[in-house]
């Protein structure tokens, strides 16, 4: 078994680079069209960053909860035992 020297450069390919430049010269202006799913993906994916970039928590319904529960009566037994039912009814 022979091994070639690295940076050998077959001679076909070559010709065929210069025959690629000519043919590109006959064309006035390359152009492109997108798929409707191509578009549709683009516009998923631009929705996605936005959703993405939004801040994680609103803060006027974070400030809201936190005065709830440092108002003493927000801990009723009545709200532990609603939260508790909730709770169990996601598990079952």
């Amino acid at each position: 078994m022979m091994i070639d020297k690295i940076g050998y450069v077959n001679p076909v390919f070559l010709e065929g680079a210069n025959r690629n430049s000519q043919t590109s010269k006959g064309r006035d202006a390359d152009s492109i069209r997108l798929s409707q799913e191509a578009l549709e993906q683009s516009e998923l994916y631009q929705a996605t960053e936005i959703v993405h970039s939004a801040p994680d928590s609103r803060v006027d319904l974070v400030a809201e909860i936190k005065a709830r529960i440092d108002d003493p009566s927000f801990l009723s037994d009545a709200v532990l035992d609603a939260t508790i039912e909730k709770m169990l009814a996601v598990l079952m």
